[in-house]
């Protein structure tokens, strides 16, 4: 069984994660890949991660962003563990629930250089694969700033994310 394991703060999720998600499973020839949302990003810990999205909502969206990506699962484990989600405890969840599971952590390519100040790197590093792949020009920050300016998104989120955006008035 080969599982990717993509994180993210997902605030709010955009048609580049999608994209990311479908990639990886191909190229990796995933048998799953779980969609987690981070309760709240150890790299952004006091630095406005409350700004943007609830929890709920960002997890809402993600269902509908990867509702028709096959072999992806959204998996709100780091929500409902809540504080701070570091990698190295999903991780070793998922390792313990799927034995003999080759495991690979999606990762930016911007976030390559700062691996080794992950918490439990090591360990991290003998449980997965790091799996990078190029940052996408779409991006939560200019999602947040075109919906507070009353812009539209265009094809910056699925179709889907973009009629709950508008439907709810974000």
């Amino acid at each position: 069984m080969r599982i990717g394991l993509y994180g993210g703060s997902f605030n709010p999720v955009h048609a580049g994660h999608v994209g990311v998600a479908r990639r990886a499973i191909a190229e990796l020839a995933l048998d799953r890949l779980l969609v987690i949302p981070a309760a709240v990003s150890p790299f952004k810990v006091g630095a406005g991660e409350r700004a943007g999205f609830s929890p709920e909502v960002r997890l809402e969206l993600v269902r509908l962003a990867f509702a028709d990506v096959a072999r992806a699962e959204v998996d709100d484990r780091e929500l409902r563990r809540g504080g701070v989600s570091y990698a190295i405890d999903t991780v070793r969840a998922v390792a313990a629930e799927n034995p003999g599971a080759e495991l690979f952590f999606i990762i930016g390519e911007d976030s390559r250089a700062g691996l080794p100040h992950w918490k439990s790197y090591d360990a991290l590093a003998r449980l997965c694969r790091f799996v990078a792949y190029p940052r996408t020009r779409e991006s939560s920050t200019e999602v947040r700033r075109r919906l507070a300016a009353g812009e539209p998104l265009g094809d910056l989120v699925p179709p889907a994310v973009a009629a709950r955006l508008k439907g709810r008035g974000f």
